[in-house]
């Protein structure tokens, strides 16, 4: 009984072998095992290499088709590496025998016994040379059967070419070729096939050795092939300007955007035609280096740049053709950080937004009147929110348009509260500024005033929006197997008229002069709508431009937050701009904008009403369906024309304020002002057409707070003068 156990043993265990052996070589072979470490070559729009995609063994790895190689290739590597490759399957005993004696009894080396097909499995399955001899030899021998039942000569020798290691890091002869030759494969010369061929056992070699084994092999070619004393001279010298892979590894000015396509996208085999152009990240390079030049002295350390470009035959996208994340990629600390991506407090560069959301929702027009006055703005029950102008002056009642032009902050406020915070909150979340994590009262009316952060990229991105008239346009970063790359989606953000209000607006050098003077970086010699931004204590300077063809966006500051003196939006990161633009639009035609929403139309600067003869009037461009407005009745010849009579500066119309029943309500109160309240004979304040509220000679009193909708009326006498209603939560 035991005996009979035994043998059943015997047999059932090389049984189990043979099974699962047979099972092994019969399971079909996966070509994207020989695929798995390509790398995706990464080109500029002119197709100047600037990097590769990175695999998991840090090497460089092209795949081309058998087809594209020479017929002499093959030939060659044959001859060195496997000359019965067509008359054996996968294993070659007369050779593996030669090995096999020279390893035991000769101290010759008569080379290895290992087929191409047999090193072909040492490539794909490098974890092999950890075995033991003889487990990882029968591996090779099992493995290399399988590729010979399931795949063609052909195939095998294909994944062999674009698979061994040659040079450094660079594995297959196609990217050996671009890296030592600087030509594809299909231009390879005999000699340099020769070349490529003897890296195959000495790629770490000295000169001696290639040129020997260069000139041993030469000699086993059945064709002519000349001799060489260095081989090495057929590879391209590493300091010659055409070789542009190693040039540009040393210039910062495409490391930014290489890491980020990285990042964004696995990129598979093939190539990456980026929309990035070789030539203008160069340019803007050397601006932003030369103009921090300038600036280390007003303790300014680092700059970013983006340019973006329409695509005419499309009407919803942009593409990134320049990008500077800082001024040296390759600087100790924070050179690497791309500062066109970091998300910064964003100042005044999101006011354009926040108008064009009002006036495309209705709450305002561009000749809407907002009060610019010094005003405290309760935040719920955590207290007060003063927010204050650059000039810190004020300048009272202005149009929006002038309120959006000069960048006043306090208008800014006041239309957010007006909106709702949450309202925007969500509306910058649709515009792509995802990065805003926080709740909405997180960020408070501040949000206006850029206190949630922006990143030059979406700065850029939105400002796109009124360039394609309304449209979030996506970015078009490049073409992955001639497929357009893109980042972001597209999506009407605004209407065409508010776009083009917004633009016209932006581009009035003359709306904007009160605040920054005749002549300034923000003017230009064509047609440019501008917008600056300066962050808190001056540590964010930001600037974005567009016109019909360009969006030009830049920013200066210090990556560690470190204050600047006094670096503002209009100096810093304007004047890059300014210079910029000028290059872009060097040899381009200079043509004014075309308006086909919008006409200009004379507005009272006072009372946002249709201009009479004798009102401080503006002219404005506004949206043709605009209803004519009533015609403004404040001012009369020898009258002060200044001067529009009393008015609610606090609690502005519409606004929303928060009672908290856990809080005294003795200190919740709503205060009121009132301007101009002495050209009143006889002032009065009626609170919900009951109660008459007291205020001192100033216009200035209190409110005490009520749930509900509320009502304040100001009379003189019996005269109604102004009115405003607003609400408490």
């Amino acid at each position: 009984m035991k005996g009979n156990f035994f043998r059943t043993i015997k047999i059932l265990i090389p049984s189990i072998f043979i099974v699962l052996g047979l099972g092994f070589l019969l399971r079909p072979i996966d070509s994207h095992v020989f695929k798995k470490q390509i790398t995706t070559r990464i080109l500029t729009k002119e197709k100047h290499i600037i990097g590769r995609s990175i695999n998991e063994i840090q090497t460089k790895q092209d795949w081309e088709s058998f087809d594209e190689y020479p017929d002499f290739v093959s030939k060659i590597v044959l001859i060195a590496e496997d000359k019965r490759f067509e008359s054996h399957h996968g294993i070659d005993l007369l050779a593996l025998s030669n090995s096999i004696y020279s390893y035991l009894f000769s101290k010759e080396n008569r080379g290895g016994g290992s087929t191409i097909t047999m090193q072909l499995t040492r490539i794909v399955y490098p974890e092999i040379r950890n075995y033991p001899i003889v487990v990882r030899k029968f591996f090779e021998v099992i493995t290399a059967l399988r590729f010979e039942l399931w795949m063609t000569k052909q195939e095998i020798l294909e994944a062999y070419l674009n698979s061994v290691s040659l040079h450094s890091n660079v594995v297959g002869f196609p990217s050996a070729s671009l890296q030592l030759f600087d030509k594809h494969i299909r231009f390879l010369s005999v000699e340099e096939a020769v070349y490529l061929t003897v890296l195959i056992r000495k790629n770490h070699s000295t000169n001696e050795e290639i040129r020997f084994r260069y000139n041993q092999l030469r000699e086993k070619i059945p064709f002519q092939i000349p001799y060489l004393e260095n081989p090495k001279d057929l590879t391209i010298d590493t300091q010659k300007e055409n070789k542009n892979e190693l040039n540009t590894q040393f210039k910062g000015e495409n490391q930014h955007f290489l890491n980020w396509i990285r990042v964004l996208n696995p990129l598979p085999d093939g190539e990456f035609v980026a929309t990035i152009s070789f030539q203008l990240n160069s340019e803007v390079h050397s601006i932003v280096n030369s103009e921090l030049e300038g600036l280390k002295r007003w303790n300014v350390s680092n700059a970013s740049a983006l340019v973006l470009e329409k695509n005419p035959n499309h009407s919803d996208e942009l593409s990134l053709v320049a990008m500077i994340g800082s001024k040296n990629f390759f600087e100790e600390g924070n050179g690497m950080v791309n500062g066109s991506l970091a998300f910064r407090d964003a100042g005044s560069t999101l006011k354009p937004l926040l108008y064009g959301y009002a006036i495309d929702k209705k709450i305002y027009t561009v000749n809407s009147i907002l009060s610019d006055e010094k005003f405290s703005y309760p935040i719920g029950f955590v207290g007060n929110y003063l927010p204050r102008n650059a000039d810190l002056r004020y300048w009272g009642d202005i149009t929006l348009a002038e309120a959006l032009g000069n960048s006043r902050n306090i208008p800014a406020v006041t239309t957010i509260q007006r909106i709702g915070v949450p309202v925007f909150y969500q509306f910058l979340i649709g515009a792509g500024f995802l990065h805003l994590k926080e709740s909405p009262s997180f960020y408070g009316p501040g949000l206006a005033l850029g206190t949630g952060g922006a990143s030059l990229l979406q700065l850029s991105r939105s400002y796109g929006t009124f360039m394609l008239g309304g449209i979030l346009p996506k970015i078009r970063l490049g073409y992955l197997k001639e497929v357009p790359f893109y980042y972001g989606e597209s999506k009407r953000l605004l209407s065409e008229e508010t776009a083009e209000e917004i633009k016209f607006i932006l581009s009035d050098a003359k709306l904007r002069q009160r605040a920054f003077g005749r002549r300034s970086y923000l003017n230009f010699p064509f047609p440019v709508s501008i917008k600056t931004g300066t962050s808190k204590d001056y540590r964010n300077s930001w600037t974005v431009a567009f016109n019909d063809r360009y969006v030009v966006a830049a920013w200066v500051g210090n990556f560690s937050g470190e204050k600047t003196m006094d670096v503002s939006g209009s100096f810093g990161a304007g004047r890059m701009v300014q210079n910029i633009f000028r290059i872009l639009m060097d040899d381009k035609p200079k043509s004014v904008y075309t308006p086909k929403f919008t006409e200009v139309r004379n507005f009272c600067k006072l009372t946002g009403k249709s201009a009479t003869i004798q009102c401080p009037s503006i002219s404005l461009r506004v949206r043709k369906e605009m209803i004519q407005s009533e015609i403004c009745d404040q001012h009369s010849i020898g009258g002060e024309s200044s001067v529009i009579g009393a008015r609610f500066v606090y609690p502005s119309n519409g606004q929303v304020y928060l009672y908290h029943p856990s809080h005294e309500k003795e200190k919740q109160k709503i205060p009121i002002r009132i301007r101009e309240i002495k050209t009143l004979k006889n002032p009065k304040l009626i609170w919900n057409q009951t109660k008459e509220i007291q205020l001192s000679i100033h216009g200035e009193g209190s409110l005490s707070i009520e749930r509900g909708k509320q009502n304040l009326e100001l009379f003189d006498g019996v005269i109604k003068k102004a009115s405003v209603q607003f609400e408490v939560k």
